[in-house]
């Protein structure tokens, strides 16, 4: 075990550990040089990237990154719970908006990986192969993938709001993770498939939803405190500043920045 896995597994809860497949994949990643790290190089400071150099900032590639933490899942809850915090430990960045991939411990003791996402969350697999093919399939955002019966192309295409691969250009066509998919081919003879519905991945359910029969969504659901009085009033706040940014779906980051400041002024002059 190489030194990524090494500090990821210091980082996990007792009870919790990293499978084989998975340090194998970490230690050839990790060989490719494609390893980070940053500030002290403390265990929540490694970071193992599944790119090359040149295709890690590419504009049209996945965002998938390993890597742990040291916060725990419920630290932001009015009241944290540690023995909810003793069963998940984060393994890696899925999307933009803070998508998490992590090891999950379920009510049998069994270890199951689980999407933590923006707006959804749920059970992914309990194979460590499978986890590995579904994020070397080379989606824009794992973590933020609304349907899995859609092909990596085609959630390209709609997360763009392009028709064609054309559309991109030449110099900004879709960058998959090759290498890594031809290391799992050759390690463990695993293929790429069509879609994530083909590894029996099914979509995600969303945050709340009482309906859901996915285990650890229904767990979390449990496990989450009533919202305090003070967080209801920042809600409502919250709801109150989006709804006076009158932001639409065409507004370009420009037009947004404008309005954000202009938000910003108008409270600075009724005070």
């Amino acid at each position: 075990m190489k030194i990524f896995a090494t500090n990821l597994s210091a980082l996990m809860p007792e009870g919790i550990a990293l499978p084989s497949e998975l340090i194998a994949a970490f230690d050839w990643l990790e060989d490719q040089g494609w390893h980070q790290t940053r500030g002290t190089g403390a265990p929540e400071e490694h970071t193992l990237l599944i790119y090359p150099p040149e295709h890690q900032n590419h504009p049209v590639a996945s965002h998938v990154a390993f890597g742990g933490t040291t916060l725990p899942y419920t630290g932001h809850w009015s009241a944290p719970d540690p023995q909810v915090d003793a069963r998940i430990a984060e393994i890696g960045e899925t999307s933009g908006d803070g998508g998490r991939v992590a090891i999950w411990l379920d009510d049998n003791g069994k270890q199951q990986f689980v999407h933590i996402g923006h707006d959804s969350l749920g059970v992914i697999t309990d194979d460590p192969l499978v986890l590995l093919q579904f994020l070397a399939m080379g989606y824009p955002e794992p973590g933020s993938l609304v349907r899995s019966d859609i092909t990596p192309v085609a959630a390209y295409l709609e997360y763009h709001g392009v028709v064609r691969l054309e559309d991109f250009g030449p110099k900004e066509q879709p960058v998959f993770p090759v290498a890594f998919q031809g290391f799992l081919k050759e390690r463990f003879d695993l293929d790429m498939p069509a879609t994530a519905r083909d590894l029996e991945i099914a979509d995600f359910p969303e945050y709340g939803d009482d309906t859901t029969s996915d285990p650890f969504a229904r767990w979390i659901n449990e496990a989450t405190p009533e919202p305090s009085e003070a967080d209801l009033a920042y809600e409502m706040e919250l709801m109150r500043t989006i709804e006076a940014l009158d932001l639409k779906d065409d507004d370009s980051s420009e037009t947004i920045m404008g309005k954000i400041g202009s938000l910003f002024k108008s409270k600075d002059n009724k005070e």
